[in-house]
């Protein structure tokens, strides 16, 4: 009886061992190598540096941080940007410089902050304060003592 208990015991014994499982965790999936866009191209009213229309091109060299620089049919302009999130596609604020008008057309150069906003798709909009660095001959008389205007624009952005 003693042997029989014993090999009984046995079999229960092998039976319990051969219930587990030998799983291999796999290993975690692959971050996919597909970054998010960081350049994109602006187009719109009172872009590239306060042009009735002009464009802006940006590229992000760092996670937050952007620079830009446009042209518009009689402007220019530049700025660096800090994005809200680590994306093209996000709202930020920028340190921006405007030109406005060439050689005898020249209206006025600007510095200043600016609030952007950006849709996660296409549209954009921003408004700020421009300091007012000089002042053309095509600056109006009435506002010669001015010394802070506002600036604002408003397009659509394409990531590339």
């Amino acid at each position: 009886m003693k042997r029989f208990f014993l090999f009984l015991m046995l079999i229960s014994t092998l039976n319990v061992f051969s219930q587990t499982t030998n799983e291999i965790a796999s290993p975690a999936p692959l971050k996919s190598d597909v970054s998010s866009p960081k350049t994109a191209i602006n187009v719109g009213v009172l872009m590239g540096g306060g042009s009735l229309i002009g464009a802006d091109f940006e590229v992000m060299p760092l996670p937050r941080i952007g620079i830009q620089a446009g042209i518009g049919i009689s402007s220019f302009g530049a700025g660096i940007n800090y994005h809200l999130k680590p994306q093209i596609n996000s709202s930020f604020i920028a340190l921006q410089y405007w030109k406005q008008g060439f050689g005898a057309n020249f209206y006025g150069s600007y510095i200043g902050p600016m609030f952007v906003f950006r849709a996660k798709k296409i549209f954009q909009a921003g408004i700020g304060l421009g300091y007012i660095l000089n002042k053309g001959t095509n600056w109006p008389e009435k506002s010669k003592d001015q010394s802070v205007l506002a600036i604002y624009n408003i397009g659509v952005y394409f990531p590339l």
